[in-house]
């Protein structure tokens, strides 16, 4: 699913100190996508096919998503569902060969640093329904008011770490929200020209 929300700011929430005991990021109003009208989003799924968070292809063995998806699953526990938009269908399945955690993630204050690579064990192969997702400038600011589009499959959960993209950047990864659907508190996303020094060095 996607949906198209005005955006007002990329990160609402820096310094409260309220602790997300659940993570939500469910997409509400959205709409069903054709195949390869968003090639970078993938599915995080557990070996028994379960889906659990989302995340963008951003070259051709890694993964990026929130750091509190992974923070608590192995490399051998999980893997990747890319090029599909019906889960029952899946179109292209990799391996996980390792995940990178930011190393000053931390599940007390799990807001902060909310980021995490995936290196998969076969390439993506691109296609017309799989491509990779593009890196905003360094530190770079997106007006009040821009139309972003974030995407997934989640039901109440399952949108986390998940991609909001403004003119085909990435420029957030769902991270939180205090309660789904709500208009009365802000979902929460990890702004991503914030980290691009840290996704260079550790693309490799």
């Amino acid at each position: 699913m996607k949906t198209v929300l005005i955006f007002s700011a990329l990160v609402i929430i820096t310094q409260a100190r309220i602790t997300p005991s659940t993570f939500l990021g469910r997409i509400v109003n959205g709409e069903d996508v054709q195949s390869g009208e968003i090639p970078y989003q993938v599915s995080l799924q557990t070996m028994y096919n379960f889906h659990f968070c989302g995340g963008s292809v951003l070259t051709k063995n890694y993964v990026i998503t929130a750091a509190h998806c992974v923070v608590d699953i192995t490399f051998n526990e999980m893997k990747i569902i890319a090029g599909s938009t019906n889960l029952y269908h899946p179109k292209s399945t990799h391996a996980v060969e390792k995940i990178i955690v930011h190393e000053n993630y931390t599940e007390s204050d799990s807001w902060i640093n909310d980021i995490a690579l995936i290196k998969v064990e076969s390439e993506f192969s691109i296609s017309s329904i799989l491509n990779y997702v593009s890196l905003p400038l360094s530190h770079e600011k997106i007006p009040a008011g821009s139309i972003a589009i974030v995407s997934g499959w989640g039901r109440l959960w399952g949108d986390s770490g998940g991609p909001l993209t403004v003119d085909g950047k990435l420029v957030g990864l769902v991270s939180w929200g205090v309660e789904c659907g709500s208009t009365k508190y802000p979902t929460v996303y990890t702004r991503v020209s914030e980290y691009l020094d840290w996704i260079h060095a550790n693309v490799v």
